[in-house]
């Protein structure tokens, strides 16, 4: 034998195709508990053993009674058991079932709290299941109170603790937010810290290689102005030059000397003896011109008589570098 409806249809083969039992439980006995709940009823047990001495007489003169089934099958959920049966057994070691057939009514007030409510068991007769189920159908409202108070307790209680998940997630999700947005600040602060520090290291690297540059190239004019030809008798060729920012200066050369000669001159001009003090300032890279008519003189190699600067007046403008220029 099973339990629920099968238990049922064994009671059939057992005892007789006439046998016009109640309706029992599909399903095991903790479903039938959580059904009970749902439809506000007691849950009726019905724990039969084939060996008890009124089993028989328990089935066909109490189940099949029209009363007893009638009150069964409307106001209660009747799930039964065999205790051969290990799940039937628990259950009666739940109810305290000392004898067979037993016969027990529970009250689902909760999941976890089944209570018993009332029990008949041993030689059981109609009218005292008719008497027990008509006493509990009377407290039904009181029971169904219970339950309902229970549920709703329950539900409450869910609805809290959802509500509190929820409001811990949504902390944890506005934690988040905080900490991703604290980590970006300060990730493009680092990133601008370090920015800055990249643009001031290459802005000193720069400001020292042009100090470096600079230095280099006082050196090499001090130098040129060492090595520069003095003039001499036949230094008959003068040559006026006028600097960037005004001032003037002039050199006697031999018609022979090259124009690179005059070059040269004019890059050292500001360290030249004559010179110290003014504070001559010549650009780094510069280009010499006739004043009038206005001419690049750019041919290195020629001489000043070929190029008759002779008593003229020269202008050096700075070349800018591209970078400066764009």
């Amino acid at each position: 034998m099973g339990t629920g409806a099968a238990l049922g249809r064994s009671l059939t083969a057992l005892y007789g195709p006439e046998l016009e039992l109640p309706a029992f439980f599909e399903g095991p006995f903790m479903q039938a508990v959580q059904a009970a709940q749902r439809q506000l009823k007691l849950v009726v047990v019905f724990l039969h053993s084939e060996h008890a001495r009124d089993a028989r007489r328990f089935c066909t003169d109490v189940l099949c009674n029209d009363i007893v089934r009638t009150m069964l099958d409307d106001n209660f959920l009747l799930w039964g058991g065999d205790i051969a049966r290990m799940e039937a057994h628990i259950v009666a070691q739940m109810v305290h079932a000392p004898q067979y057939p037993c016969f027990s009514v529970l009250l689902p007030a909760s999941v976890d709290e089944v209570r018993v409510i009332g029990t008949l068991q041993g030689e059981v007769q109609a009218d005292a299941a008719i008497s027990l189920l008509a006493a509990c159908t009377e407290e039904m409202e009181t029971h169904r109170s219970e339950m309902v108070a229970r549920r709703e307790q329950h539900a409450e209680d869910r609805n809290l603790r959802e509500q509190q998940d929820r409001e811990y997630q949504e902390a944890l999700e506005m934690d988040r937010k905080r900490a991703e947005e604290q980590e970006r600040q300060e990730r493009e602060a680092r990133e601008a810290r370090q920015a800055e520090e990249e643009r001031l290291r290459r802005e000193r690297e720069a400001a020292e290689r042009a100090e470096a540059e600079r230095l280099a190239l006082i050196e090499e004019r001090r130098v040129q102005a060492e090595r520069l030809e003095p003039e001499g008798p036949e230094a008959t060729a003068r040559i006026a030059l006028r600097l960037p920012a005004g001032q003037r200066a002039q050199r006697r050369f031999r018609p022979g000397a090259t124009l690179a000669d005059v070059y040269a001159w004019a890059g050292c001009v500001g360290h030249l003896p004559e010179n110290e003090g003014r504070g001559l300032e010549i650009p780094r890279r510069f280009v010499l011109k006739t004043s009038f008519p206005t001419r690049d003189l750019t041919e290195m190699d020629r001489t000043i008589k070929d190029l008759e600067l002779s008593g003229t007046n020269l202008v050096l403008a700075e070349i800018e570098d591209e970078e400066e220029g764009e």
